[in-house]
This record gives structure tokens, C-alpha cells and sequence, in this order.
């Protein structure tokens, strides 16, 4: 097992020891006391982390079904399903990014979204597709071409572009939306207008192999954390997933730190 195996592996191990064995010790075993909570749903610090796995534990329906692994350098981003969560009305849909230093995790981004009952336009679901990560001698080359693909269309809003960057057979995740170059188009035409100051912050990337996570600034109403899972072949943008997470007003969120900062 490699170096990034083995971290991919103990991030999902944490995961699966809080959720599915309900072991709250977990959070002591593997967390750093210099832990640093950037999910603005969730409280800050060691203490933090304990609260949640002690609330997740006294949830007997509580479970974990991870679909996705990436590992970048220290950083590993997993891409999960809830279910049995107090005080969600269903099961949720979870990007999860950890930063570890020396074997423990020292931050965390991420956030839910809501599962949708319904298969979007194109019959999909928000977690199926392909898992394995192919392509590692490509990761920077991806990484770049997200960066790339994001400047052009999301910042400078080249929309008539789209199919530099877009597989023809592109697959789409989001609930509501469907298949293919035209939908991303429409898509991009609801969300932002042409000739105004654009509300989507590229803030940064996190690349394994053939997968991209393309994390955006999103200022709109109401404020998100834009997480958005790409699979690149061939030099195109053939799949996407993504997990829209709300930012709430400074005085509803659970800790002071920045949602995109340590980046």
C-alpha cells in the first residue's frame, strides 16, 4: 500500500469507526488538539469534533456509505452518503476534506446537501458513476486544466467556450439538471448573467489522477461553498458531481473560521 493509499484508508477508517461503529474514542485516537473546523455548521476545535461523533452515536440508524476517495499531498477528500443524522430530515449527501500532519487530521472543509428522491433529467443519481481514480500520472495536468476551465468560464464568462472543456458525452450528477454541453450552457445562463460582475470565487482545487474538486466562492442568495467533483478524460470534463453547501450569516455559524481559508 502506498503512502497515499494509506491515507485515504485512515480517512475513511475514522469515518466509518464514527458512524458505523458509533466509537466516539475515535475522535481522541485520530483528531489533533490543534484541530481546525472550517464547515460552518459545526463547532469548532477538538471539542467540536467530540459533540458531533457523542450525537452521531446516539443515533442508532447513523451509517456512512463512502463512494469516493481522493488523496492530494496531506489532504484527502471523500465523497459519502448519511443516513440516520439527528436533525436531518433524510439522508445526505457529503464532501468531506481533511488535512492531516504527522497521522492525525488537523482540518476539515466540507459540508450536505439534502438526497433527492428523483433521478435528475438523465436518470442519475447525486453519488453514481464511475469511483476508481485512474490516471495519477495525470493529476497536474488536470489539476490545471480545471484551473483553466474555471478561469475562462466561471470568472471571465466565455460561456461560447463551453466546448473547448466539455466532453461531448458529458454526465451530469446535479439534481434537476441532465446530460450533455447544452444543459451546462442553460445552466450557466440561470446562474449568472453575461456582462456582470461574476459571484463564482474560484478559492482552490484538490486533484487526484482522472478526479478534480474545484471548491468555489459562490455570492449568491444565499451565500455557498461551491464543492464540485469532476472526472476528466481525454483532456475533457466527461463527468460532475457536486455538493452545494449554504453559508450562513456570520452570527448563525457554529465557528468564526474562514469556509474556503488554510487553503
Amino acid at each position: 500500500m502506498t503512502t497515499s493509499d494509506a491515507l485515504g484508508a485512515n480517512a475513511r477508517k475514522v469515518m466509518i469507526d464514527i458512524f458505523r461503529k458509533k466509537d466516539v474514542t475515535a475522535v481522541d485516537r485520530n483528531f489533533d488538539t490543534s484541530f481546525v473546523q472550517h464547515a460552518p455548521n459545526l463547532a469548532d476545535g477538538l471539542a467540536g469534533m467530540k459533540s458531533l461523533a457523542a450525537e452521531i452515536a446516539d443515533s442508532p440508524a447513523a451509517d456512512i456509505t463512502i463512494y469516493r476517495t481522493l488523496v492530494d499531498g496531506d489532504s484527502v477528500l471523500l465523497n459519502s452518503r448519511y443516513e440516520g443524522v439527528k436533525n436531518a430530515a433524510g439522508p445526505m449527501i457529503a464532501m468531506d476534506l481533511f488535512r492531516f500532519d504527522d497521522g492525525k487530521i488537523v482540518e476539515h472543509w466540507g459540508g450536505q446537501e439534502p438526497e433527492v428522491s428523483d433521478r435528475n433529467l438523465s436518470g442519475h443519481t447525486q453519488v453514481d458513476g464511475p469511483t476508481a481514480v485512474e490516471d495519477r500520472d495525470k493529476t497536474e495536468a488536470n489539476r490545471t486544466f480545471m484551473q483553466t476551465y474555471r478561469e475562462i468560464i466561471t470568472v471571465q464568462q466565455q460561456y461560447d467556450r463551453v466546448d473547448d472543456f466539455l466532453a461531448v458525452d458529458y454526465a451530469q450528477h446535479a439534481p434537476g439538471f441532465g446530460d450533455g454541453i447544452e444543459r451546462v450552457k442553460a445552466r450557466y445562463r440561470l446562474d449568472v448573467k453575461p456582462g456582470t460582475s461574476h459571484v463564482l470565487t474560484p478559492r482552490f482545487y484538490v486533484a487526484e489522477g482522472n478526479f478534480v474538486l474545484s471548491v468555489v466562492d459562490a455570492k449568491t442568495d444565499p451565500p455557498k461553498a461551491n464543492y464540485d467533483l469532476f472526472r476528466v478524460a481525454d483532456s475533457k470534463i466527461a463527468e460532475h458531481w457536486e455538493v452545494l453547501v449554504p453559508i450562513p450569516p456570520r452570527h448563525q455559524r457554529k465557528n468564526s473560521n474562514d469556509p474556503f481559508g488554510g487553503r
